[in-house]
């Protein structure tokens, strides 16, 4: 019994969970209380350092940044580039199923709500190690994030603290929830 039981419903259980974990936007967006967001892309001086949609970034996809890609899914910092091992500002623009930018803030008092790094929406940083959803430990990472959510907007910088790879993912973090939960970036830092 136990192992009809085990052929049967353990498939439908895995296939299940494969197909839930793989939710970049996890929640119901077409209510008015969540984001469309179902990629963004990311900003230094308004030239695209990388473009997420439909679970795949494209890195560098006008060729402004040649000296950020490794490959075509992966970005390189090296702290020679950078004053204090700090990068330049990077701006998120979100964007939705038509990938259509779209302002979280306009978004937001639209649905009734007040929206902003200091509202209802924030970013969320996670670090994995390669190529996994196992988190890094901060003593471990190549960089951090470094923003302000007491200023409304979407704006950060990456600091360099040690050679190595993190993979980031930068969720768009609604009240107690995640809005979007894209697949991890994997970045290279050389020091």
């Amino acid at each position: 019994m136990m192992k009809y039981f085990l052929k049967l419903f353990l498939p439908i259980l895995l296939l299940s969970l494969l197909v839930l974990s793989c939710e970049d936007n996890p929640v119901e967006s077409n209510g008015s209380e969540h984001a469309p967001a179902i990629g963004f892309k990311l900003l230094i001086d308004d030239d695209i350092l990388v473009r997420y949609f439909q679970r795949e970034y494209t890195i560098d996809p006008d060729g402004n940044f040649e000296q950020y890609a490794r490959g075509d899914s992966a970005l390189v910092f090296r702290s020679e580039d950078f004053a204090n091992n700090q990068t330049e500002t990077i701006k998120i623009r979100w964007i939705d199923q038509n990938e259509v930018v779209f302002d979280l803030a306009q978004f937001g008092e639209e649905s009734g709500g007040t929206a902003g790094m200091a509202g209802d929406y924030n970013l969320l940083f996670q670090y994995f190690y390669p190529g996994t959803r196992s988190e890094k430990p901060a003593e471990e990472r190549s960089y951090r994030a470094i923003y302000d959510m007491e200023v409304e907007t979407w704006e950060f910088a990456l600091e360099l603290l040690q050679e190595g790879q993190t993979d980031v993912s930068i969720n768009l973090f609604h009240l107690d929830h995640s809005d979007l939960v894209p697949v991890p970036l994997p970045i290279y830092v050389e020091m």
